[in-house]
C-alpha cells in the first residue's frame, strides 16, 4: 500500500481511544448526497473495515487513495463506489465528535478528495492528523 504524507503531528487527542464498532445503527436510514440509504450489514462492515484502515492513517499523517482503501478492505466495496461508505464513515464520525476520517481519502490522479467542492477537505485532513496523531499506536486494528 502506496501512502502519502501530509502534515504534521500534535495537538489535542482524545482521552481515551474510541470504539472501533460503528456510532450507526445498521438498518437506519442516513442522507448520502442529497438521497437517504439504508446502512444494511454489509455496508456496516465495510464502514468498519474501512475506519480501522483510516485510524491507521490517521494516526501517522497519511492519505489514502480510493483504491488503496478498497484493496485494504478486502475489495468489499470497488474505488468507484465509495460514496455510501464515505457518506456513512462521516456520519460516524460526527456522531462521535471526531474529525472525518473521509478527508483521507483521495484521487489518485488528483490527490484531493472527488466530491465536488472539496474546499472542506484540507482544514478536516489536518483536524485528523493532530487528533489522532498523538495516539498512535493505541488507535492501531487489534
Amino acid at each position: 500500500m502506496t501512502r502519502r504524507t501530509g502534515g504534521e503531528d500534535g495537538a489535542a487527542a482524545p482521552s481515551s481511544p474510541p470504539s472501533h464498532a460503528l456510532a450507526l445503527v445498521t438498518g437506519q436510514r442516513y442522507p448520502v448526497g442529497e438521497r437517504m440509504h439504508t446502512l444494511t450489514p454489509r455496508l456496516a462492515r465495510a464502514t468498519e473495515l474501512a475506519r480501522l484502515v483510516l485510524l491507521d492513517v490517521a494516526a501517522h499523517g497519511e492519505v489514502l487513495t480510493y483504491g488503496e482503501l478498497s484493496e485494504a478492505i478486502g475489495g468489499a466495496v470497488l474505488p468507484r463506489h465509495m460514496g455510501p461508505l464515505l457518506h456513512m464513515l462521516g456520519h460516524d464520525c460526527t456522531l462521535r465528535g471526531e474529525p472525518g476520517l473521509p478527508a483521507l481519502v483521495v484521487s489518485a490522479s488528483t490527490g484531493e478528495v472527488g466530491t465536488p467542492d472539496g474546499s472542506w477537505a484540507p482544514p478536516e485532513r489536518r483536524a485528523c492528523w493532530r487528533y489522532w496523531g498523538a495516539q498512535g499506536a493505541s488507535q492501531a486494528p487489534g
